[in-house]
């Protein structure tokens, strides 16, 4: 009876042992997924303020684009020659400023598996219609370069390097607009441009070229303005979480 009391109690202290230990590996798992979890939630949350300011600086970049191709577009229905503020408004015209979402954290969770770990199925749902949406919008964002090619085609190189070296439109990382601040070219033969412009006035093709780009920048600062919005929204959901 004594060697059998022995016995079961002997077992019982096993069975109390691997409990006590799933308990405290489970209590560790818990304690790990937990710091995972609110790593994750605060690099999402970094990548989507990063990716809100970014589509912020190309809506009013893009803005003035938009601004100096409609200006251009009124140029050509004109006689007038060509002076600084037409050249650089052509110039302008063609800018580009690409826009690519911030996706590391996200496709991190989805190929890990670490995704369950986004346990909120609110925020899960909105994170994933965020970045498809984004993945949806990265043509928009984009726009054709038709009219970036004439006209780059037609300006002298030398006069395209003292524009990009005077008059930068955005810093040196390429990440910040300048606001396309006042510019001062120097020695520059409007008499040579002028003529190098006159045969864009008779063609039909450039002024549907620059219209058709005018038309792209409203879509494009359409589609930014909409990430905007749906980044506050996910933001919004991650602090309050």
């Amino acid at each position: 009876m004594n060697r059998r009391g022995r016995m079961f109690g002997e077992f019982a202290l096993i069975v109390v042992g691997v409990l006590v230990a799933l308990m405290v590996e489970t209590a560790l798992e818990e304690r790990h997924d937990g710091e995972l979890r609110d790593e994750y939630y605060a690099r999402l949350g970094a990548d989507i303020a990063t990716d809100k300011q970014a589509a912020e600086y190309r809506i009013t970049f893009f803005s003035a684009v938009e601004q100096f191709s409609e200006r251009t577009l009124s140029w050509l229905a004109t006689d007038t020659p060509v002076d600084q503020q037409v050249l650089l408004e052509s110039f302008y015209a063609a800018e580009l400023f690409p826009f690519v979402p911030t996706m590391s954290t996200y496709e991190d969770l989805l190929s890990t598996g670490n995704i369950r770990l986004i346990d909120d199925i609110d925020i899960r749902t909105h994170l994933a219609a965020y970045y498809n949406r984004a993945d949806a919008s990265r043509d928009g964002w984009n726009p054709s370069e038709d009219y970036r090619e004439r006209i780059r085609g037609i300006i002298p190189p030398p006069i395209q390097n003292q524009i990009r070296r005077n008059c930068p439109t955005t810093d040196k990382f390429d990440q910040v607009p300048t606001g396309f601040p006042p510019c001062e070219l120097r020695n520059i033969d409007y008499d040579v441009l002028t003529a190098l412009y006159q045969p864009l006035r008779g063609d039909a093709a450039f002024r549907e070229m620059l219209t058709y780009r005018s038309s792209e920048l409203a879509v494009m600062n359409y589609l930014l303005a909409q990430q905007v919005a749906f980044a506050s929204e996910v933001l919004m959901r991650i602090k309050t979480r």
